[in-house]
């Protein structure tokens, strides 16, 4: 082994496919009898797995499996006399300016990136960074309050993250923690989850929930009480949540008192979106693993100029060491985050790598003409729309259109909705289990095996397909009911656009196909 191999133990040791598994949590480990992660993602690419899922995750792709391998022996090979820790915080620095650039962020724009595993760990680091800036900061200051949308439409995770308590048994820079348990020495935090849907499934309407939210924010502010909110654009199930108006007017109106984070770790915003919140002076969380399909376990969260100079100031509790990293922070010269110096030196390769990959998918993305992306997806969107209501096995629970009037007021693609949720009915208006909606969801992903008798198509018995895990919605006749999602992705959109209308109408009829076989399987229950 040569000596530069010697400082890179891990990559030099391990396949691609062993480091981008590492460096996150339990969510990452394969079962070993299906090779595939709690989400039904693999580690390779699978081209013949006809993935309209990412609401969930993805498999790795062929392109970003590339730009990670290629990354891994650039590492290896080349010829530096920096120590791993230089490399690796070069390497994010470099990940990070293109990441401004393709999210349309100038070069001169003071924005902050702070790396992390996940969406999760993001919002674990988020809520610390704000939490253990209340001014006082003495016992008899009250508790920083979260206000954050219900967690069957954002994470299972992240409301014990932003309680201040461990989500997994593994933290992502190693190290075996207790789920659920209180992190040492986390600042106290007060949350309250706001529900988005009735108690049947449909959605809550958007005044109810901005009313909501007010109370606790008006509740919070007599109470000298400062307030994180956390806005969700877009949820698992498509949602917008509290209205862009209201988040709008809270901002204005008292910007010292109520800080907002925007998260978006779906990724389902175009850049005229993203910057207008941050203009706005909200912070936003953005992952790779969704709408982009990069491998599970990538995440960034975006800090705006307005609140650099009071976050910078804050250290985390030492626990937090166990998510974060120094490089995985900005450097700036004119600013030092305090959070920064007090982590440890450690390495994520896997991060970084998962991070290439998802990079390799936005570039990708962002070459396709916007007129492009919204024939396709206005083509798609009307297609499941009419395709769920027009079948007696389907109940479309989805947003026909997405606004984020005033914050963002352009025309883009991201108002066209690419989540599309979905009941799995026994007859119309009459809902399957959640256990039998979990049974079809597995169902999906493997080949029918052949029976005498059988009258599905044979090539949709061999249709292996992937649509988002199902999320509950509701409560009907007497049981807890889930909805599968239809997704469309940054790499679905690619493949529709690279051949014009011949290319759009595979992938839309590819997507009906998994509609049929899901048809034929619930009938078959």
């Amino acid at each position: 082994m040569t000596p530069i191999m010697e400082r890179f133990e891990q990559l030099a040791t391990q396949s691609t496919e062993q480091v981008l598994l590492s460096g996150g949590d339990a969510r990452l480990i394969l079962d070993p009898k299906t090779g595939v992660n709690k989400y039904g993602c693999g580690s390779r690419p699978d081209p013949g797995l006809v993935a309209f899922g990412s609401s969930t995750g993805s498999t790795i792709s062929t392109r970003g499996y590339a730009a990670a391998a290629a990354l891994h022996q650039q590492l290896l090979h080349e010829d530096n006399t920096l120590s791993e820790s230089e490399l690796y915080r070069h390497e994010l620095e470099r990940i990070r300016l293109e990441l401004n650039q393709l999210c349309g962020l100038s070069v001169h724009t003071d924005v902050a990136s702070v790396f992390a595993a996940s969406g999760t760990d993001l919002h674990l680091i988020c809520a610390q960074l704000v939490a253990g800036n209340l001014p006082g900061n003495h016992p008899n200051t009250p508790p920083l309050h979260i206000i954050m949308m219900e967690a069957s439409e954002t994470g299972s995770g992240v409301a014990p993250a932003v309680r201040c308590q461990h989500f997994s048994d593994n933290a992502a820079l190693g190290g075996k923690v207790t789920a659920f348990g209180t992190i040492d020495g986390a600042h106290p935090i007060q949350v309250s989850s706001i529900g988005l849907r009735l108690p049947n499934g449909a959605k809550r309407p958007i005044a109810d929930i901005d009313v909501e939210v007010d109370k606790l924010v008006q509740i919070s502010l007599a109470a000298h009480q400062r307030v994180l909110l956390i806005m969700i654009d877009v949820s698992k199930t498509g949602l917008i949540a509290p209205s862009p108006a209201y988040v709008a007017s809270l901002r204005q109106q008292y910007p010292e008192q109520i800080d907002v984070l925007i998260d978006a770790c779906q990724f389902r915003i175009a850049n005229t979106t993203l910057n207008a919140y941050l203009r706005l002076g909200c912070m936003v969380a953005l992952t790779g693993s969704k709408f982009l399909t990069g491998p599970v376990f990538s995440g960034v969260l975006l800090i705006p100029p307005n609140l650099i100079p009071r976050l910078s100031r804050q250290r985390l509790p030492p626990a937090l060491a166990g998510y974060s990293a120094q490089a995985e922070w900005p450097m700036h010269k004119h600013t030092r985050w305090q959070a920064a110096r007090h982590l440890s030196e450690a390495i994520n390769w896997g991060l970084l790598l998962r991070l290439e990959a998802a990079l390799a998918e936005l570039r990708a993305f962002r070459a396709i003409p916007e007129a492009d992306i919204v024939q396709f997806l206005t083509q798609f969107s009307n297609t499941m729309q009419a395709a769920i209501n027009g079948s007696p096995h389907f109940e479309l629970m989805a947003e026909s259109k997405l606004s984020r009037a005033p914050i963002s007021t352009e025309s883009s693609w991201d108002q066209i909705p690419t989540i599309f949720p979905f009941l799995l009915l026994h007859r119309p208006g009459v809902p399957i289990t959640r256990e039998q909606t979990q049974l079809i969801y597995k169902q999906l992903q493997f080949p029918i095996p052949h029976r005498p008798g059988d009258t599905i198509a044979p090539h949709l018995a061999a249709l292996r397909c992937q649509l988002g895990q199902p999320v509950l919605c509701g409560h009907q006749y007497g049981q807890d009911v889930s909805a599968l999602r239809m997704c469309a992705s940054s790499r679905v959109i690619i493949e529709a656009c690279e051949n014009g209308t011949t290319s759009i109408d595979v992938v839309i009829r590819r997507a009906l196909s998994v509609f049929e076989k899901a048809a034929y399987l619930i009938q078959n229950l």
